[in-house]
């Protein structure tokens, strides 16, 4: 649920409780016209699948004629052919594209493919021509998630949220816009070029964007002083220094700066920039700040570099009743990038209702895609609970990453974070109203119950009860991948590792884990969008590993006649009535006999305790099957090499594991028990407050690459040889503005000369081998053992990978100390650097496992265009079993 002002509108924008307004923002540069697109399409395509543009095999969208007769093989048009069209844009850069029957007979593809034979790719072209010997230019593409001017590569405006802009410097002369689209059925995007010379004469670089986030005011107090804005930087020079000023016009209130931000901005670079305030007074008097009403202030974004008028955003935060409304905190995640998450407080204090804890469950609920957190078409589709908190996270944003990956750790770090600072609880109720992270009812709607598959299956020993709405089961199986264009040539093993390495969030798999956890599964029984089927599923699924089909086992609320989304649909009498009969008790016990299971120790906690730590073959499922004699366990491991008990239960007086008694429970993690790799298989106690992982991969540092980017990034480009000029430090900004769009990074780009040792406290993307990159070359010491370079080429175990067209993305540990991961981007030329640019995962579901090399083929072959692909073993090494 997004308001029509947030999609790119300028002037005020409703995008929290608090707005936001822009008191001069874009706009004011002169529109370029882009009167007539040569499109080229439609070639099928498959839902996040890489590396598969038909036309590649036929010298790509640039080696091909222009416009001309000549037409490309096609799965979907009659004939089998598809060719050039002119479409000319309408008077607002909106290109439509349609194809009719007689060319697509659609009815007969979805009637066998279902929905997912509806979507195909394509290409269009369009020109323009600048007259000043530099013309600085403002762009975006809205409805394409990657378009290239000329030949610098720049992210699309995905969803059309009117947040995702781009910059360049053009020569005087004809300029060319490639925008890759996807369609479904018809295709619609829209591009828009600004000359923003004359803004620029005056103006500074640094253009605040309609993406912003900060607290609400709770009952007179800044729930958090954190506000992150994110600013584009227009101009040619990077800015290493930004200030913000702030001031207000409200009555008897000040505002200072806490605290000025860190980030810089490469040319071209769009990033959250985030800062501290705090009003004075620090509690606002119900005359300054009255319930329902808002404090205006107004940010002005400095810098020293080019100078110029500064550009102004006035926020206005809204004033909120603690024990009434849902009210917006900010806190700093994972990636230490600010944040935002949603609250409301219980009806009664959780001290007298729950007077042995002293806290209050938490009703943790994941919203679906599209929709942001904040909206209170979602915050108040949930009644106000009696004895709960109810939570909000956000995914990092409103489609994010399907809470997968960053969105998955988000979930958490917003917990943890409220239940460390409580934000926004006055500090005399803090002692009544402490959350519980570890009572937990998780809910959610859509991709939100997707969400809430996940997170209760992998974090199943915090659940009181789990409530799905609408929530698929993976995307596997919610866009169907048999239409992937290019397994038709990809070596079986070669596919069982990519879907392997996204495995992990199908919930399904996780099932053993939820059985003795009250589930209710809600759906309408005509929901289009997310079929019925994929809750009959997990519900199924949960009764046959329970085998027992009563309903306190898992119980199915279908509502006839009703689609996706419905009033009541998470919040009416059967569901509120599930929340209540779960919420004022303890967290179920144990089943006799139960199953902990993981694919991925990186990703699971625990069940009964228990939490796998390390495997014997990584990605491979484990499982350690637990049967409970009162108060002695006794436990069979599957693919588990080391395991240990979290204590959020009680433990067992006595275990046997495998057949070996070992006795009481020696100690809480990080005190584990690992098993010999030498027979007879033993087990013994480790007590090295986890100092393992400085040397074995484990839950700190397992992949898949996805994997790499759950911490603080930083991407530093290469500097070092010749012929790539200004490429890498493109690719650095292209991959920065990418994850800004889709989870909201700030990462800063560096260049390889600038490096500096505090850096390992960071993840670190390098962009170059080490005959580029002169920070891939210090660290080739740390590469995993069995791969090497000789210049561009690439050795991984006996194979060396030398062909033209190569690329190759890689991670490995390169810090013990502070356990931080690093990627390597290198090509044997260009063309094979930016196909290793494209194997980053720039969204849920990109099937990357540790490594991977793109051979010549990659770009119409899909996985059939890999010449490697695997993952590295515990202690980071080549494993020809892995790969």
């Amino acid at each position: 649920i997004m308001s029509t002002t947030m999609r790119g509108a300028l002037g005020c924008v409703s995008l929290f409780t608090s707005i936001l307004c822009l008191n001069s923002v874009r706009g004011q540069g002169v529109n370029i016209p882009l009167p007539k697109w040569d499109v080229l399409s439609p070639f099928p395509s498959a839902s996040r699948e890489q590396g598969a543009d038909p036309l590649e095999a036929f010298g790509g969208i640039t080696g091909i004629p222009r416009g001309d007769n000549s037409v490309y093989p096609s799965d979907l048009v009659f004939g089998g052919m598809a060719g050039w069209q002119t479409i000319a844009a309408d008077n607002a850069n909106n290109v439509n594209i349609q194809y009719n029957s007689s060319y697509v007979n659609w009815d007969l593809i979805e009637g066998w493919a279902g929905e997912a034979g509806a979507y195909f790719q394509g290409w269009g072209l369009s020109d323009f021509t600048t007259n000043e010997t530099v013309t600085h230019v403002m762009v975006t593409c809205r409805g394409v998630t990657v378009f290239w001017l000329d030949d610098v590569i720049m992210r699309g405006d995905t969803y059309g949220v009117g947040y995702m802009f781009s910059s360049a410097a053009l020569n005087a002369g004809v300029h060319t816009i490639r925008a890759r689209f996807l369609g479904e059925e018809g295709a619609g995007f829209q591009c828009i070029v600004q000359n923003m010379n004359e803004v620029l004469q005056s103006s500074s670089p640094l253009l605040p964007m309609n993406d912003i986030i900060m607290s609400d005011i709770v009952d007179g107090v800044l729930a958090s002083p954190w506000v992150s804005i994110s600013v584009l930087n227009l101009g040619t020079v990077a800015i290493p220094t930004i200030t913000i000023a702030a001031s207000t016009s409200a009555p008897g209130v000040s505002v200072y700066i806490l605290a000025q931000p860190t980030q810089t901005l490469a040319p071209s670079q769009i990033a959250p920039v985030s800062f501290q305030i705090t009003f004075t007074p620090t509690t606002l008097p119900p005359s300054a700040c009255p319930m329902g009403k808002t404090i205006p202030v107004t940010f002005s974004f400095l810098q020293d570099v080019v100078k110029g008028h500064p550009f102004n955003t006035t926020v206005n935060f809204a004033c909120l009743n603690f024990t009434s409304n849902a009210y917006a905190f900010t806190f700093q995640d994972f990636d230490n990038s600010v944040q935002y998450a949603m609250a409301r407080a219980p009806l009664y204090p959780c001290d007298k209702t729950f007077p042995q804890q002293k806290s209050c469950p938490v009703l943790l609920t994941l919203h679906g895609a599209g929709v942001e957190a904040s909206s209170g078409a979602w915050t108040y589709a949930y009644q106000q609970q009696n004895y709960s908190w109810i939570l909000y996270p956000t995914n990092r944003r409103n489609y994010g990453w399907d809470w997968q990956g960053p969105g998955f750790f988000n979930v958490w770090n917003a917990l943890d974070s409220f239940v460390t600072l409580m934000q926004g609880v006055p500090t005399s109720l803090a002692a009544s109203y402490a959350p519980d992270p570890l009572r937990l009812l998780y809910a959610g709607h859509s991709m939100g119950g997707h969400g809430c598959w996940t997170v209760s299956s992998h974090y199943p020993d915090r659940a009181l009860a789990v409530a799905p709405a609408a929530g698929w089961i993976s995307m596997e199986t919610y866009q169907p991948l048999f239409l992937r264009v290019g397994d038709s040539w990809a070596d079986p093993f070669v596919r069982q590792i990519l879907f392997g390495s996204v495995s992990d969030w199908s919930a399904d798999f996780y099932t053993p884990n939820m059985v003795g956890i009250p589930l209710l599964a809600r759906m309408g029984g005509d929901d289009t969008n997310v079929p019925p089927f994929h809750l009959k599923r997990m519900v199924r699924l949960v009764q046959e590993l329970s085998h027992n089909t009563s309903q306190q086992v898992a119980q199915i609320s279908e509502i006839a006649g009703q689609g996706h989304w419905f009033n009541g649909v998470v919040d009416d009498s059967i569901m509120q009535g599930f929340f209540n009969d779960h919420v004022l008790g303890s967290v179920p016990d144990l089943p006799p006999t139960f199953v902990v299971t993981t694919l991925n120790p990186a990703t699971s906690e625990s069940r009964g305790g228990i939490q796998i730590l390390q495997q014997v073959i990584p990605h491979r499922a484990s499982r350690i099957k637990v049967t409970r004699n009162g108060a002695s366990w006794v436990l069979k491991t599957e693919n588990v090499r080391r395991f240990g008990f979290n204590c959020i239960r009680s433990t067992p007086s006595s275990i046997t594991v495998d057949g070996q008694s070992l006795g009481s429970v020696s100690g809480c993690l990080p005190v584990h028990y690992l098993r010999s790799d030498s027979n007879p298989k033993t087990w013994r106690v480790v007590n090295d407050n986890g100092a393992w992982q400085t040397t074995e991969r484990g839950p700190l540092t397992y992949g898949p690459m996805e994997r790499f980017l759950i911490a603080n990034i930083i991407i530093l480009y290469g500097t070092q040889g010749d012929g790539r000029g200004a490429l890498p430090l493109q690719i650095a900004t292209y991959l920065s503005n990418v994850l800004y769009f889709q989870e909201r990074y700030a990462v800063n780009i560096v260049a390889d000369t600038d490096f500096y040792p505090s850096m390992f406290e960071s993840n670190m993307l390098l962009i170059g081998g080490p005959s580029s990159n002169y920070v891939s070359q210090k660290l080739a010491n740390m590469f995993p053992k069995g791969l090497s370079f000789e210049g561009t080429n690439v050795t991984i175990g006996e194979s060396t990978f030398s062909d033209p067209a190569t690329g190759v993305l890689f991670q490995f540990q390169c810090s013990q100390e502070s356990m931080s991961l690093c990627a390597v981007m290198e090509g044997t030329d260009i063309a094979g650097l930016m196909k290793a640019v494209s194997l980053f995962p720039i969204s849920s579901t990109m099937m990357v496992p540790d490594f991977a090399v793109a051979g010549p083929a990659w770009g119409y072959a899909g996985a059939g265009g890999l010449l490697a692909v695997g993952h590295w073993n515990n202690f980071w090494e080549y494993d020809e079993s892995l790969a």
